[in-house]
């Protein structure tokens, strides 16, 4: 049977070679006949969108800047992608698409040389080969799918005009620490040489094999005598994030006893309700560059002579040895780690060494 056919002026409904709905209606935008559309899995949600920018509620409309398109794209993907990966794209978005060279750029204006511009321009910032490239499949699918709506006729991310491969800092060694390194770093003789602000992140970092900057997010209530649960986390510039990495980044790490009590009596010294508080930072938390200048300085004070340690090495070393010394299963060390899934944790997180009998939890 024939589709009914549309009131003029009301829309047209065309159904796409993916079995999805494309809806396609004029509606005025600031005083301006705008030919708008948009793409949905069923012909109830295309109706729905009707009425809504029938009522001027317009968000999106031809020709659309980057970033308008980006939200639009994470609406649509909210059912689709897997949760650390529609993360992973959001905060890739609030830190490097808002406020940048693409931010308000139309798609009508959209060409090689701006994003070459844009690419090269984060490349030069620092970061990793490995990152930079996951940011370009990031963008390479967004444009696919403004293609395929038609939003814009080519996704430029194909052109030969495009730089293929961005050269971004060398990955640097990972070093986990050994048994009797750690003893020695969590030795209280050794510990309370440093201001209690450092002597808790470094027993923190130790017990939970958090990150960085989930441990920096920590408040008083947030460690326990038994615990630690993280919730919360830190994100560019220092400043608290919205969300963490992932929704399984929010967990609860058990810690000794004996470790708590100490770091019980350490909260009692701290004046801030935050744990690393710091009254000279613009967003109130102590810099991850400091803490890893102190961390750095503390390593080789203690186990003597340079040291090329990070601070970063603390959670490589909680995985690797709860899983290849402690014989403890993957699943669980996924679970404290806050991975989405194993795979993560086996791949990046283990290395084969000949560490003595150990376990991190009860040092």
């Amino acid at each position: 049977m024939a589709a009914k056919k549309r009131t003029h002026g009301t829309g047209s409904i065309a159904r796409t070679d993916s079995g999805k709905y494309k809806g396609t209606i004029r509606v005025l935008v600031k005083g301006e006949q705008k030919r708008i559309s948009k793409t949905f899995a069923t012909r109830k949600e295309v109706e729905k969108w009707f009425n809504e920018v029938s009522r001027q509620n317009v968000k999106y409309h031809t020709p659309t800047t980057v970033s308008e398109y980006f939200e639009h794209f994470l609406e649509m993907k909210e059912e689709v992608y897997r949760e650390s990966t529609l993360y992973g794209i959001k905060l890739f978005y609030q830190k490097h698409i808002k406020g940048s060279i693409l931010d308000k750029t139309q798609f009508s204006s959209l060409d090689a040389t701006i994003i070459n511009r844009y690419f090269l321009g984060l490349a030069s910032h620092g970061y990793a080969s490995s990152t930079l490239t996951r940011w370009r499949k990031n963008f390479k699918s967004i444009l696919e799918m403004a293609m395929y709506e038609g939003y814009i006729e080519e996704n430029l991310m194909n052109s030969p005009r495009i730089v293929k491969k961005l050269k971004g800092k060398p990955s640097r060694p990972i070093t986990p620490f050994t048994k009797e390194e750690v003893r020695k770093l969590l030795n209280m003789k050794n510990l309370r040489k440093l201001p209690v602000v450092y002597q808790t992140y470094i027993l923190l970092a130790f017990l939970t094999g958090a990150r960085p900057q989930e441990i920096m997010a920590l408040t008083k209530s947030d460690v326990t005598l038994t615990s630690v649960s993280f919730n919360k986390s830190l994100g560019l510039h220092g400043k608290l994030q919205d969300c963490m990495k992932t929704p399984h980044s929010m967990r609860t790490v058990p810690i000794p006893e004996k470790y708590g009590k100490i770091l019980e009596d350490n909260k009692k010294t701290l004046p801030q309700e935050n744990l690393f508080y710091s009254c000279k930072s613009a967003n109130g938390y102590l810099s991850k560059d400091n803490i890893g200048w102190r961390f750095k300085r503390y390593v080789s004070a203690v186990l003597g002579g340079t040291t090329k340690h990070r601070l970063y090495d603390t959670r490589h070393t909680y995985a690797t040895l709860l899983i290849t010394v402690d014989k403890v299963d993957v699943k669980t060390v996924s679970k404290l780690m806050g991975h989405s899934n194993i795979e993560t944790t086996l791949r990046y997180y283990t290395h084969a060494a000949e560490f003595p009998c150990y376990t991190v939890l009860h040092v």
